[in-house]
């Protein structure tokens, strides 16, 4: 199994969350108004100068689902490359 980090900016949490459920994931938690600052985004820190924010999802999902979604979300961060979207796939050992 492994787990997906995916940081996004609020603005494209509809296009992740139909990303999940195309790939068949509807397990997943969320973290709503992260604050953050990218290299291609820049800042996300909820303040009036910098007023963007980023949305964390985990999820686990099986191995054979990982190469899909890794496909769907290159896709995704080439379509809004100014939001800001990187995903991250940490191995999962154990689940209790």
């Amino acid at each position: 199994m492994k787990m997906l980090l995916i940081v996004s900016n609020i603005g494209i949490h509809k296009e992740v969350i139909d990303i999940l459920k195309e790939c068949g994931v509807s397990e997943y938690t969320r973290i709503e108004r992260a604050q953050g600052v990218g290299k291609t985004s820049g800042p996300h820190l909820g303040t009036n100068v910098w007023p963007s924010w980023n949305n964390i999802f985990f999820a686990v999902v099986e191995d054979e689902k990982e190469k899909l979604l890794l496909e769907k979300f290159k896709e995704a961060k080439e379509k809004y490359k100014k939001e800001g979207l990187k995903v991250f796939v940490i191995p999962v050992e154990n689940e209790v």
